[in-house]
């Protein structure tokens, strides 16, 4: 009998809102289509975005045909603590000793200790992929699950990539998926792990996703060039960074351009900025494929990303990018689509928009490229089946 595949992930619905938490679900849904065993494990909570506490319903669910099991979340703990399925198991002892900084935040994230438990009570014909390096889902399950653990950790070049925890994480699974060529190499570079084990699955996107940008401006009265970006506000994805650059090249040009921003919390714009950004918050999908397609280029300032499903469905409408050099995700897929360019600082960000903004012809072929991309990699029929393929070897 083939085993079945479960994927564990801190939260998991309809409503729950977040990038790898997206990927999760549509992966488990691209797995369910192929006729594979695949189940889903998470807490009852909602998403990070809310208070840690039960939103769904605990028990049997499903969703998009995929079978869900939901498990009472454990509230953050203030003090590092092992979790009753490895204390009654004597599992702590076989640990390194980890800087006390590094396992107050696996302590301080959100996690279930039921659902650990149902992971050490499986034996034999259940393998784990378990999503989200830094959660303590991940890190106390893979011990749990030993030979069968396999991790999907949407790794960031960040400090938390750094920690004993996350390379004796990465030392532990059988095998880690990573979303983009550059986070395998990141995750390489980190761990000095044997190339095989950190394989490319890749990630998907909606490719039947299709944009109206004439209906978008038409319906918010909106003339002249525009820039986009989807996504959190704050410094996790450098936005201070993009409204600042925004604010001086409108000083230094005075073209009249306005910045387009999707996303659920809402940016704390200063009253220079509020002629110049357009905060819709939390739209539908539909909305944010017509914003897309209303753009004249989507720009994405972020410095941490394993993949960014944004700056796919951006290409996916035909729209050029800008991205940060300093990312090496994002500025590899600019690189190998030819869907846009990259900058370092303010001097290539406004020469970048300059030449941007004075061609029409250019921002089409960069946003052909740059499509053509999405629709030869990101399907999630092939997601799916180098998934498979990586984690039941």
């Amino acid at each position: 009998m083939t085993d079945t595949l479960t994927i564990v992930v801190p939260w998991y619905g309809r409503d729950t809102a977040g990038g790898a938490e997206t990927q999760a679900r549509q992966l488990a849904e691209a797995i369910h289509a192929l006729g594979a065993r695949v189940e889903v494990w998470a807490s009852d909570g909602r998403d990070s975005f809310a208070p840690p506490e039960p939103y769904y319903p605990a028990g049997a669910d499903a969703l998009g045909g995929v079978a869900i099991r939901r498990f009472p979340i454990t509230p953050p703990q203030a003090e590092p603590r092992l979790p009753l399925a490895v204390a009654r198991r004597g599992l702590g002892r076989s640990l390194p000793r980890f800087a006390e900084h590094e396992l107050r935040l696996l302590a301080s994230l959100a996690s279930s200790d039921a659902l650990l438990e149902a992971v050490a009570a499986e034996g034999a014909g259940r393998r784990f992929l378990f999503v989200l390096y830094p959660f303590p889902t991940s890190f106390w399950g893979a011990l749990l699950a030993g030979e069968r653990a396999h991790l999907l950790p949407c790794l960031h070049d960040e400090p938390y990539a750094r920690y004993g925890t996350t390379r004796w994480l990465f030392g532990q699974v059988r095998r880690a998926l990573a979303n983009s060529p550059a986070e395998r190499e990141l995750a390489l570079r980190l761990y000095g792990l044997p190339p095989e084990r950190v394989v490319v699955a890749g990630e998907g996107i909606d490719l039947a996703a299709a944009g109206d940008g004439a209906a978008f401006r038409a319906r918010r009265g909106l003339h002249g060039p525009l820039l986009m970006y989807a996504g959190r506000g704050g410094l996790a994805k450098n936005i201070p960074l993009l409204l600042a650059y925004l604010r001086e090249y409108h000083a230094r040009r005075g073209t009249p351009l306005r910045l387009i921003r999707t996303g659920r919390d809402p940016l704390e714009l200063p009253p220079a900025l509020r002629e110049l950004v357009i905060d819709l918050g939390d739209v539908s999908a539909q909305e944010r494929h017509d914003a897309y397609a209303a753009a004249d280029v989507f720009v994405q300032p972020s410095l941490h990303e394993s993949f960014s499903i944004v700056l796919m469905e951006a290409w996916l409408q035909g729209t050029p990018a800008l991205v940060h050099a300093g990312c090496a995700v994002t500025r590899q897929f600019a690189e190998a689509s030819g869907g846009g360019l990259h900058f370092r600082d303010f001097g290539e960000f406004a020469a970048a928009l300059d030449m941007l903004l004075a061609s029409a012809d250019l921002r089409a072929e960069l946003g052909r490229r740059g499509r053509a991309f999405v629709i030869e990699h990101c399907r999630w029929e092939d997601v799916a089946r180098r998934t498979l393929a990586a984690v039941l070897a």
